[in-house]
């Protein structure tokens, strides 16, 4: 059987440890990643180092034994601030390389001044397995924190390789082996052999260790998304919920705005009738245009209430925040008229727009101005008073009523999710108040007024 030639196997050795970084890095260079280049650099400076004992006998002592053993230890070091990247506890390269220039300065002083190659042996052995068995205890840290099968794979291979580079010092002590890398015992064969391996299963471990990154990455994105959409999706079943819970609210009020236009058309037909019954003449067109405005006021009124409770998918369109507000005003006025609240209004000179859905819009006003009639209870003059001005490229409008305000525990939690201050209440209306602000590219703010009573903030982004 042909013996391993050891020159040639630190040569090929070498060109593995040269050409694959560089192959991991190409793949990776799109992460823009500082460990995957300091992995690339510590794959070139070992690969350059096995490639400078391989050539031992043909070139100079300064590359083959200064260079190749201070390279043979940058290259791990290299990568030991690679895995620290990737554990987020980076190192600084300054500190690795006066390191490095320490280990061979000692290495110097074994080799060039006592002229000790057993010294200078077990001196360059044990760094290198110090240097490779940090690697591998940082691998397998990487491994416990993401359970990465590919980080555990470099820890195995490397922590071997450390083993063996350590197992050589006793084995020189006890004279069983050269103080010499070119020596061909079991332990430079198998350390040759580990060589390449790790080298192979190096650099393929730490771009499998960036693929199980990316699809941990992924699969978590995917489950975020999943949980929005399960909350939107809810989110809309609880506002179509409370929609409909506005409606018994809002049926007296629907009663009261209905009767008078509806009495009103039964007159005029009444005497429509009758006139029929005599010579046609202009008085009819009169008796017309009462019966189409108070009909038309009728059908307006049944319009806001149909679209206010139908559930539809969010439709945005340009809306004048003065009209919306006019509308909720009327559904809301019979409310605030039994309840002797007296409800101001104070609208911009200038119309003020915004890029909504109308009927999300409204439901936010009649969600804020409920609760205002509801907390003004009590108080011998009760008031509400909503006002909209822009400030910048936000239009503002505030509601604030003249209650009690909201004690200091509550100011805190008012607005999430299923908490109310209420004994019947559900704790969503303003909660999906706010859903809908944000939906929006707005905010919704809750907190006392100076002047005493709590005020409700709406700011959205204005449409001119």
């Amino acid at each position: 059987m042909t013996p391993l030639h050891l020159p040639t196997a630190y040569f090929i050795a070498g060109i593995l440890y040269l050409t694959m970084p560089v192959a991991v890095w190409l793949m990776l260079r799109k992460q823009h990643a500082p460990s995957n280049t300091l992995w690339c650099l510590g794959g070139l400076s070992f690969g350059l180092s096995l490639i400078l004992l391989g050539m031992r006998d043909e070139w100079p002592d300064a590359l083959t034994f200064g260079v190749a053993i201070w390279l043979l230890v940058l290259g791990p070091l290299l990568r030991v601030s690679a895995l620290r990247h990737e554990l987020q506890q980076p190192i600084r390269l300054t500190w690795l390389l006066i390191l490095s220039l320490v280990f061979i300065a000692v290495y110097g002083v074994f080799h060039a001044v006592l002229n000790n190659a057993q010294l200078r042996f077990i001196w360059s052995s044990l760094g290198a397995a110090a240097a490779f068995g940090w690697l591998a205890v940082l691998a397998r840290e990487v491994y416990r924190r993401d359970q990465s099968i590919s980080a555990r794979s470099i820890f195995i291979f490397y922590m071997a390789l450390a083993v063996v580079l350590a197992l050589r010092v006793p084995s020189v002590l006890l004279g069983l082996s050269e103080p010499t890398a070119m020596t061909s015992d079991p332990l430079s064969t198998l350390l040759i052999f580990l060589g390449v391996v790790t080298s192979i299963v190096g650099n393929i471990g730490f771009l499998g260790m960036f693929i199980e990154r990316m699809n941990r990455e992924a699969l978590e994105s995917a489950k975020v998304q999943a949980r929005q959409e399960e909350a939107a999706r809810l989110s809309e079943q609880i506002a179509q919920l409370d929609r409909r819970r506005s409606v018994g609210e809002i049926a007296a009020s629907l009663a009261h705005e209905l009767s008078q236009p509806l009495t009103n058309i039964y007159l005029i037909a009444d005497r429509m009738e009758l006139t029929l019954q005599q010579r046609q003449d202009e008085s009819l067109n009169k008796y017309f245009a009462d019966l189409n405005r108070n009909t038309q006021k009728a059908g307006d009124i049944l319009g806001r209430i149909r679209t206010f409770i139908q559930s539809k998918n969010t439709l945005f369109e340009r809306v004048e925040l003065s009209q919306v507000i006019t509308d909720v005003s009327a559904l809301i006025h019979d409310l605030a008229y039994n309840e002797s609240v007296d409800l101001q209004v104070s609208l911009p000179p200038q119309g003020l727009a915004v890029w909504a859905d109308p009927v999300q819009l409204s439901q936010i006003f009649m969600n804020v101005l409920r609760n205002a009639i509801q907390a003004t209870q009590g108080q011998a003059s009760r008031r509400l008073l909503i006002r909209v001005w822009r400030e910048g490229e936000m239009a503002h409008i505030t509601l604030t009523d003249n209650g009690p305000g909201l004690p200091a525990e509550a100011l805190s939690q008012v607005g999430t999710a299923f908490f109310t201050t209420k004994t019947e209440g559900l704790g969503v209306g303003l909660s999906i108040s706010k859903s809908i602000a944000q939906q929006h590219g707005g905010s919704l703010s809750i907190g006392n007024s100076p002047s005493g009573g709590a005020v409700v903030e709406l700011q959205l982004p204005v449409v001119d």
